[in-house]
């Protein structure tokens, strides 16, 4: 008798975990930041006339619910010529909002170099080195 009690209860925790197996959404997946490795600096002038410096990281951040999509950013005033390596689409990029901008850049491998514009609102660029790097797009 005690036997047929532990099978009866082994069924049924096997089936209530079926059933929240069953039942569970799956997990969804969180966006991806990536931080381009190589960073873009430069030196420029701006309207007092004295020279500035700096540098920044860009980020690409996908999210496998719009795929295909890449919102680069958050910075401004500076171009993004990006080559999507797994399909060959490709396209320029200027970052004009300072919450990111989302490009279509197709699912696959993606490759970018990110330039400073030699004369933009209020100041002059001197010198300046492009930032580059990779990232996946789902």
């Amino acid at each position: 008798m005690r036997q047929r009690h532990r099978l009866l209860r082994a069924s049924i925790v096997a089936g209530a975990g079926l059933a929240l197996l069953l039942v569970a959404q799956p997990a969804a997946a969180a966006p991806t930041d990536t931080v381009l490795p190589i960073p873009v600096a430069g030196i420029s002038v701006g309207v007092t006339g004295l020279p500035s410096s700096g540098y920044f990281y860009l980020t690409a951040t996908t999210d496998p619910d719009t795929p295909g999509v890449t919102r680069l950013g958050p910075y401004t005033g500076v171009h993004v010529h990006w080559r999507n390596i797994s399909t060959g689409a490709a396209g320029v990029a200027y970052l004009d909002n300072r919450y990111g901008t989302s490009v279509v850049t197709g699912s696959g491998t993606v490759i970018a170099s990110v330039t400073i514009p030699p004369d933009g609102p209020g100041y002059r660029t001197l010198a300046a080195t492009p930032g580059a790097g990779t990232w996946t797009v789902p």
